[in-house]
């Protein structure tokens, strides 16, 4: 079978490698799910990179470990070589045991899991507490993109931040997939939303959607952006941009603002003057939905899918589709991922 693997971190994605693999088999707990569709999600190159690792390896609990861990406790992280992909959509062909992989079987699950058991593979083996059925209305397209954007934009905004009616949240890469879930949440939810995005062309595209207060970093200060909007500041912000951008993002907080990091666009680190979150007592904390999604039981796992899957078919967390490749064409599909301006999302078609 066909797989993206990579054998060593690397800056260049045409250092991935489309293998045949032997098809694998489950063990105790897991199921082999012949994969139907993925998303590249801007994760994905975290794990070519090695950046996920690197940053697991500064953590107190990995001082002078061998091998980084998630987290006090855990299982090593996976080191290359491995295959690539986080998320996607297949149909369950065989159980390694266990009561809940056996029910699993034949059903078209979505699925999170990431590397070493990647999903950018034609087969791949899933821990069976990580699959979850779709409805049958779900298109392939909407059910491979299930966790990494819709269910982490629910969650931001409705259990991490419970951002009310009436409040102002500013959010950062605006353009993203994820920033028009947030877009199309505060319309439901009743809270306003600033855009950040770095060009003028971005800003115009947004604008033409509907965007109400759209900011390009290109043409505006930033600060000076958000006080014409709103004097006293925002209540809220989401940065996965993080250097210059999120430093100053963090600055447009009103006294007890509340500001997430869940990304690292920029690659660069957020300057965090003391005084800065000290006189206005606000609050920045970290999101990694994994872990997330590790602190939660069975029950809320599957609730929050419940939940997301309305969301989905409503319209509400819909992902845009802009182009789906081949597995064949992958370093295509892995140069258009990273393209700037994109309008949708770029899926891997393994039928």
């Amino acid at each position: 079978m066909k797989a993206a693997y990579i054998d060593l971190f690397s800056d260049d994605a045409s250092s991935v490698e489309l293998r045949d693999v032997p098809v694998p088999a489950p063990g105790p707990g897991q199921v082999r799910v012949r994969m139907r569709m993925a998303p590249v999600n801007p994760s994905d190159f975290n794990y070519i990179d090695g950046t996920y690792e690197r940053a697991f390896a500064r953590m107190i609990w990995n001082l002078g470990a061998s091998r980084p861990t998630p987290g006090p406790g855990q299982d090593g992280f996976p080191t290359p070589p491995y295959a690539l992909g986080v998320e996607g959509v297949g149909v369950v062909e065989e159980a390694g045991g266990g009561f809940l992989a056996k029910r699993l079987v034949g059903k078209r699950v979505a699925v999170v899991s990431g590397p070493p058991h990647g999903t950018w593979q034609e087969q791949t083996l899933i821990d069976a507490r990580r699959a979850f059925p779709v409805p049958r209305g779900m298109s392939d397209a909407e059910a491979c993109s299930f966790f990494v954007n819709p269910l982490t934009a629910l969650v931001l905004v409705r259990h991490l931040l419970e951002v009310p009616r009436g409040a102002v949240l500013l959010q950062t890469a605006a353009g993203s997939a994820l920033g028009q879930m947030v877009r199309n949440l505060g319309r439901q939810d009743g809270f306003r939303v600033i855009d950040v995005v770095r060009s003028h062309a971005g800003a115009e595209r947004l604008r033409q959607g509907g965007s109400e207060h759209v900011i390009a970093l290109q043409d505006e200060d930033l600060l000076e952006a958000v006080h014409r909007i709103t004097p006293s500041g925002v209540d809220f912000v989401l940065d996965c941009v993080a250097g210059k951008t999120g430093s100053e993002a963090l600055r447009t907080l009103t006294p007890g603002g509340r500001m997430v990091c869940y990304g690292t666009l920029s690659g660069e680190p957020i300057s965090l003057p003391p005084r800065d979150i000290m006189m206005p007592m606000t609050r920045i904390e970290g999101f990694y939905l994994s872990a997330y999604l590790n602190q939660r039981s069975l029950l809320q796992r599957l609730g929050l899918i419940r939940r997301t899957a309305k969301l989905i078919q409503s319209g509400i967390l819909g992902t845009a589709v802009e182009k789906a490749y081949r597995i064949e064409d992958l370093h295509q599909a892995l140069e258009h991922a990273r393209r700037p301006g994109r309008t949708g999302k770029i899926l891997l078609d393994m039928t």
